[in-house]
């Protein structure tokens, strides 16, 4: 595990009970052994059965369908591990709600989209036309190659259907397959002759699915498929082919989303009587602007963590920019601005992530220093005392955030993990609830210095955002969490002993790539932990 210098201890120990210093998994922790004796013999966990995410349902249904669908969002919510997102279990309300969207899905498809759905003219379909049409359209909805059974049950819904004519016929083919286990999980199998407590394979069908919903948040197509069926699948191959797709943005936003939190900017409000230049699709813009930061970042000449943490750019459109005070954008589309440095300066900077970290009527150091602690750094906190209100001190005429907030440094049972996120959250004080810059607080100066305590590499004083972008630029602490967040998206968990040896690879290979987030990517599809899965017993 990652170590604490002397004073990082007496912090932790004195000040912050329970407060657990998060970093990768190294070979040797917790008796998996060290790099020459356990990583040679391949490692990997169990493949639990997890549904599609939401997000992961409306893309597909985009993708199968040829529909646009905001059906999934009224799903019941998804699992969350570690802020990521996960199908693990099917409640009877989320059940009796994947069928009513495969009815409604099915009658919308075939209305809006049979033509495309189907190898013949529909006006003249016939049990022919269904019958390459169910071997199509199976494959691509179930993920894999229809079992002769399957086949059979979806002409048998056709054939009830086209009782009636041959679109009805088509849409109960769509809606069965759109309410089989098939289509709504991710189905991982062992071979049926594979010993318990056994590291093997993913077969080659589920190693496709897996790549395709990292990759790109959807299905796979067809050129992942054929791979798989004929048992060609590189995946190394196929991972770079993926990166080039349009499709790649989709996966890369999806990972993004869910690690800053960028949920919170839909439907964002702010106190109308401070922030009344905040309109009611401020936080769309908000999310418009920081996803083209992020697609820039990632799909540009250089995709690296510096580029991440220091960019000095964003994309405004007219009216953000003029609620965010930034000059000399025109027109409704985003603008590519070159920012200040001293003032903006990378992801940190992006009102997009400031706006999710404030409350509606002000900023939130706390909430900004935990987003550092947990999300760029890989250290828990735990949460505070329950016999203990959290709620924010209002604004008052005369103090600034900082001194409004000095309690948490003086109560003896809070300041010991408040000293750890406090001093860094100060630092965004020039950053308002709307993440736009300000040089004073409540008419008071704003005091941007802050400190970063008890981590690796990444201690020091700070000056303001900017400067505390380039501190954590220069840590491998930072580059190592990054690389943590992208596996756990990966994997949909928490890692765990069982995954120290693909960790320790994902963080080698992108060490020796110069810290490039795609090839980050590319190295977590070669492990064991991505590829394989361990026999249950």
């Amino acid at each position: 595990m990652l170590r604490l210098h002397p004073c990082a201890v007496v912090v932790l120990l004195l000040g912050c009970e329970g407060y657990v210093l998060g970093g990768p998994l190294r070979p040797g922790d917790d008796g998996v052994g060290s790099v020459d004796d356990s990583c040679e013999t391949p490692r990997a966990d169990t493949a639990d059965l997890e549904h599609l995410t939401r997000a992961e349902y409306e893309r597909t249904v985009r993708d199968l369908l040829g529909v646009e669908s905001t059906v999934a969002r009224g799903f019941a919510p998804d699992e969350n591990t570690d802020g990521y997102e996960v199908g693990s279990r099917v409640a009877p309300l989320l059940a009796e709600q994947y069928v009513d969207a495969a009815e409604s899905l099915s009658e919308r498809a075939v209305t809006e989209n049979l033509a495309a759905l189907v190898p013949c003219d529909p006006a003249s379909g016939d049990e022919a036309c269904a019958r390459a049409m169910i071997d199509g359209f199976g494959r691509r909805a179930y993920r894999r190659s229809l079992t002769d059974d399957e086949r059979d049950r979806l002409l048998a819904l056709f054939r009830a259907g086209a009782a009636y004519d041959f679109a009805t016929g088509i849409r109960a083919v769509i809606m069965g397959a759109l309410a089989s286990p098939a289509f709504l999980y991710h189905v991982e199998l062992a071979p049926p002759d594979a010993r318990a407590g056994t590291v093997v394979p993913l077969d080659a069908f589920a190693l496709a699915n897996r790549l395709s919903y990292f990759l790109w948040g959807t299905m796979p197509d067809d050129e992942l498929l054929d791979a798989a069926e004929r048992g060609t699948l590189d995946v190394e191959a196929q991972a770079r082919r993926m990166l080039e797709d349009e499709r790649a943005s989709d996966g890369m936003l999806d990972f993004a989303r869910q690690w800053l939190s960028l949920d919170h900017l839909d439907g964002m409000r702010r106190d109308a009587t401070l922030y009344p230049e905040f309109g009611e699709d401020a936080g769309s813009r908000l999310r418009a602007s920081i996803e083209a930061f992020l697609q820039e970042v990632f799909r540009g000449d250089s995709p690296t963590v510096d580029a991440l943490l220091l960019g000095s750019f964003g994309y405004f459109d007219a009216p953000l920019a003029a609620t965010l005070g930034i000059p000399g954008v025109e027109g409704e589309g985003l603008v590519r601005v070159d920012l200040d440095p001293t003032q903006r300066l990378g992801l940190l900077t992006q009102p997009a992530l400031l706006a999710v970290l404030s409350k509606p009527n002000q900023s939130d150091p706390i909430h900004r220093g935990l987003f550092v602690r947990q999300r760029l750094l890989c250290q828990q906190l735990p949460p505070p005392p329950d016999d203990i209100a959290v709620v924010a001190p209002d604004p008052a005429p005369g103090l600034t955030t900082r001194e409004r907030f000095a309690e948490h440094s003086t109560n003896t049972r809070c300041q010991g993990c408040h000293q750890l996120m406090d001093p860094i959250g100060f630092g965004f004080e020039h950053y308002d609830a709307m993440g736009r810059w300000r040089e004073d607080d409540g008419g008071r100066a704003i005091d941007a210095t802050g400190q970063v305590l008890a981590t690796v590499d990444a201690d020091g004083a700070f000056d303001g955002v900017p400067d505390l972008a380039a501190q954590l630029a220069g840590s491998v602490q930072v580059r190592e969490c990054v690389a943590l967040q992208a596996y756990r998206y990966a994997m949909g968990r928490t890692e765990n002993t069982q995954d120290a040896c693909s960790v320790a690879q994902v963080q080698e290979e992108f060490r020796a790539s110069n810290y490039d987030l795609r090839e980050l990517f590319v190295a977590i599809v070669r492990t064991d932990g991505f590829s394989s899965m361990r026999v249950a017993r």
